[in-house]
């Protein structure tokens, strides 16, 4: 029903939606944005989208809390980087070099150097780690890339949807290695400290 109501439409149908789903999102944007108002605002502006694109819900492809976490990740990620909230950790990691992290890790480092990640690499280690998500659903929810603007993500892709979600999970795996093999280093260099 929720979901019929969403594509109609109607402004006062809608409004149930953002009551089934706002404190969802509320959670959801709130481990990317900590500010309680930003969070709000965040929210807000992915109902105003996900409203704004409803005709390209399709319910094939992911399920309605899937389509509105994607709209809402990329607008946390928007106004993230609008705000440049966080110092960006520059590292360049090889290939060659191990994933695995010090093994006298406590807790309280791990949270200490995840913070020194970018806004997008904590979530991804969120999505993965934490919710334990398929990679599909990650690539779906994720997909645009940096610098993609939030009502881009509504648009929908004809013909090669399945390569190109395969394509996005390689690129994750690749890009969770990577971000391992950072948190090692910061890690290392918090030991050091």
């Amino acid at each position: 029903m929720l979901i019929q109501l969403m594509r109609d439409g109607s402004d006062k149908d809608f409004g149930l939606l953002v009551r089934h789903y706002g404190p969802t999102l509320m959670t959801f944007v709130g481990r990317i944005v900590v500010q309680q108002e930003d969070a709000e605002d965040v929210v807000q502006n992915t109902f105003v989208a996900a409203y704004e694109h409803r005709k390209g819900f399709d319910p094939q492809r992911a399920s309605l809390t899937t389509w509105l976490q994607r709209i809402a990740y990329h607008e946390a990620l928007h106004h993230l980087r609008r705000r440049k909230r966080q110092a960006v950790l520059s590292l360049d990691v090889g290939d060659d070099f191990p994933d695995e992290l010090p093994t006298d890790t406590t807790a309280e480092q791990l949270d200490e150097a995840i913070l020194r990640l970018t806004p997008e690499e904590q979530m991804l280690l969120q999505f993965y780690y934490f919710d334990q998500r398929p990679l599909k659903e990650i690539a779906y929810i994720t997909v645009g890339g940096q610098g993609s603007k939030p009502d881009s993500v509504a648009k929908s892709k004809e013909g090669n949807d399945e390569n190109s979600l395969d394509r996005e999970v390689s690129r994750l795996t690749t890009q969770l290695h990577r971000i391992r093999q950072r948190l090692r280093i910061i890690l290392t260099r918090m030991n050091d400290e």
